[in-house]
């Protein structure tokens, strides 16, 4: 009897198991909802405020994700004096402690973006925010709009909005040196709005604002303006171009990086400036300058001189800098010649050899081109301006190879060295194997405009300048790939894209973009038309 009843228990249990797996529930369906704040202590929109400390609670588990990013606060405080928790885990609340008394009549926004997200799944409670005001009520006053790049086809995002009020202590130098009154940012997004303002009249700029201390680093950061100051209220949207102010030169200490070359590292404009020796020279010192492709650097190169000790004046217009280099044993520099192209030259393109040090002259006499019917091919070469450049102009002729072969003494450099014997095989593809666009650019009102050929990186691979509605704006020989298109209103005709300045009021040369991407197929002809309004 015993063993039936254990039996019958075993048999039951096995049963119920296997029930119990059959009808096991999945779970309900997926959280989408954000965080809903519950409470607010001191309550939301609070008049005559004078805590230290605010509670905002909510009704799941949230985290603040990325906020030091996101996190807005209008107007300014000084980060050292408020905290914010928890950082990091999860939390029901936010707890904000504020350790200063705030100015009195002003109405205050914490503004957390899209930080606010819940434990388990991210949701995000987007734009949430906290206002309260030190004065008796809050003020209302908004004002918004888009913020976009002057020149690239990207906009940016987290750029920041400043205001400042225009009164009696206002000047063009308030954004280098204080606070602005009330700030916004665009997020991830390029449309910004600032709320909670006062009536009044204020400067509006916007600013990629890398340090994030609320002031403008021409040195480093792009900025947009408005014209005219803006009055609050405001009625329609505000649009803003962002742009990279151009540096004012100045030069680094130099240093000496071989025996014959000494480097002045430099931010800003290079094209006027020139870097003298003052010390007595012998009548066989010979210099030159040239600028490295990778860096800003300058690189005076020099021979023909003992020293202990150089003496150098750096001249840019009417500034002058004032340099004293000391000898250093260094390396010195022999002549690497690299070619532009190991294998493909493409048809649009000129061979060249890249060379390590300034290039002073070519002998073609010792140069010779081949093709693959070992015809000898007609060419000219030239030194390109960059003084690092030997550049082999010819007929570039599809579906062809062919051999450029240098003797001693082809190339001879500033220093006196010259080449070895060396020889670069390179060949051609068919035009088949290329595509190209033809691209119809109408603008009934200013010419010149410079129509921008660019990659996927904004990289300008080409660009061509049109002077009236009937010159023509074709790209041949492309390779297959996604290209697209900036023109440029060349309003000064210098033939290139000038920015803005903010204490010049001057607004960057105007940009269009072609809005679709160009996919350039082998074989294939785009024809496009770029209406420029």
């Amino acid at each position: 009897m015993k063993n039936f009843k254990f039996l019958f228990i075993l048999i039951s249990l096995l049963f119920f198991s296997q029930c119990a797996k059959r009808g096991m529930p999945e779970g309900g369906p997926k959280d989408e909802d954000p965080p809903i704040l519950i409470n607010a202590i001191p309550e939301e929109n609070s008049v005559n405020f004078k805590e230290k400390r605010i509670r905002l609670f909510f009704d799941e588990y949230i985290r603040l994700k990325d906020f030091r990013k996101q996190l807005v606060v209008s107007p300014p405080i000084e980060k050292s004096l408020y905290t914010i928790s928890p950082q990091s885990g999860a939390s029901k609340y936010i707890q904000i402690d504020i350790n200063e008394t705030l100015p009195k009549n002003t109405t205050y926004v914490f503004n957390f973006g899209q930080s606010v997200v819940d434990n388990n799944e991210g949701n995000i409670l987007p734009y949430f925010k906290y206002v309260f005001s030190t004065g008796d009520y809050i003020d209302s006053l908004k004002i918004s709009g888009n913020i976009k790049n002057a020149f690239k086809r990207e906009p940016d995002n987290f750029i920041t909005t400043l205001l400042y009020p225009v009164n009696k202590s206002y000047t063009d130098s308030i954004v280098y040196n204080d606070l602005p009154t009330y700030v916004g940012s665009t997020l991830d997004s390029t449309y910004f709005e600032i709320s909670n303002l006062k009536k009044g009249k204020y400067l509006l700029i916007a600013l990629n604002d890398f340090n994030k201390n609320y002031k403008f680093d021409p040195d480093t950061e792009e900025i947009g303006f408005i014209k005219d100051f803006i009055e609050v209220p405001s009625s329609g949207e505000i649009n803003i171009k962002l742009f990279k102010e151009e540096v004012i030169f100045k030069s680094f200490k130099p240093f000496i990086e071989t025996n014959n070359k000494i480097s002045f590292g430099f931010k800003g404009n290079y094209k006027n400036v020139d870097i003298e020796l003052l010390d007595s020279l012998p009548n066989n010192f010979k210099s030159t300058i040239t600028k490295n492709k990778e860096t800003d650097t300058l690189n005076y190169w020099f021979k023909n001189i003992k020293y202990d000790s150089l003496n150098f004046v750096v001249k840019n217009n009417n500034t002058k800098d004032f340099f004293t280099v000391k000898y250093k044993e260094k390396e010195k520099d022999s002549l690497i010649l690299i070619p532009s192209e190991n294998d493909i030259l493409n048809l649009n393109d000129k061979f060249k050899l890249y060379s390590n040090s300034p290039i002073v002259k070519i002998n073609n006499d010792f140069i010779s081109l081949m093709n693959n019917d070992s015809i000898s091919i007609p060419f000219d070469s030239k030194i390109d301006n960059n003084k690092l450049d030997v550049v082999f102009d010819f007929e570039i002729l599809p579906n062809d190879n062919y051999i450029l072969s240098l003797l001693p003494n082809a190339i001879n450099d500033f220093l006196g060295s010259t080449n070895d014997t060396i020889s670069y095989e390179f060949s051609t593809k068919s035009r088949s194997d290329y595509g190209t666009i033809k691209l119809k650019v109408q603008n009934e009102k200013s010419y010149p405009i410079i129509v921008q050929l660019a990659d996927t990186e904004e990289k300008v691979l080409r660009e061509k300048i049109l002077y009236s509605i009937s010159d023509p704006c074709v790209f041949t020989n492309l390779t297959p790939s996604k290209y697209f298109i900036r023109a440029i209103i060349d309003e000064n005709k210098n033939k290139k894209w000038d920015t803005g300045s903010f204490l010049k009021k001057i607004e960057p040369e105007k940009t269009f973009h072609f809005n679709e991407e160009l996919d350039v197929r082998a074989n294939w002809i785009l024809e496009e038309k770029l209406i420029i309004k």
